[in-house]
């Protein structure tokens, strides 16, 4: 069984980073948008078993609220988990397809981002590696590094809507400019 899991800062402290272009107002009205954006996709790509694991539950850690998700959800009979932030609005089903698809033949598949971060994974089980996240090091080589620990060669999967995820101010300025569904945000760009 495939469970997807979304982590979500709270949505009053999510997007940060962005403060110095978007009042609080605009960063939850941004981070809200995404995360349905998000949610919307994994929907669209057929996946049945969605859940948001949220900050506002969880100790504000993000590795420990997605290692406690990934317990979760395999203690309920999960046997593969699709690990997708909430931050990713060129995300489309076709991407999340490739995931699953990688996933097929192979324990663990990592979306890596632009910047070498983790923007989403397929683990085969939930629980098979140790999660990295904001460690200040590129966490895809980190959760590499853990699945070759683990015994599993990782598949490093790199598409455009897996990678382009928003972080800071010109990511925010190149998202209005490229994606119609983002114009509001144009006075900030």
């Amino acid at each position: 069984m495939l469970t997807a899991v979304v982590p979500m800062k709270s949505i009053e402290l999510a997007k940060g980073r962005l403060s110095t272009v978007l009042d609080g107002a605009g960063r939850r009205a941004l981070a809200q948008k995404m995360l349905d954006h998000v949610l919307g996709v994994l929907r669209e790509a057929g996946l049945s078993s969605v859940r948001v694991a949220s900050g506002a539950d969880g100790t504000g850690d993000l590795n420990a609220d997605v290692t406690e998700a990934a317990r979760l959800v395999q203690a309920e009979g999960a046997t593969h988990l699709l690990l997708v932030m909430a931050d990713l609005p060129y995300l489309s089903a076709a991407d999340i397809t490739a995931l699953i698809e990688a996933g097929r033949d192979n324990a663990v598949v990592i979306a890596e981002a632009k910047d070498g971060g983790t923007n989403a994974m397929l683990l085969k089980p939930p629980t098979v590696l140790e999660f990295a996240f904001a460690t200040h090091r590129p966490s895809a080589t980190f959760h590499a590094e853990s699945a070759r620990k683990a015994g599993h060669e990782p598949v490093i999967l790199r598409r455009p809507g897996l990678a382009r995820d928003i972080d800071t101010p010109a990511d925010l300025a190149s998202l209005v400019a490229d994606h119609p569904a983002y114009q509001v945000f144009r006075h900030v760009a």
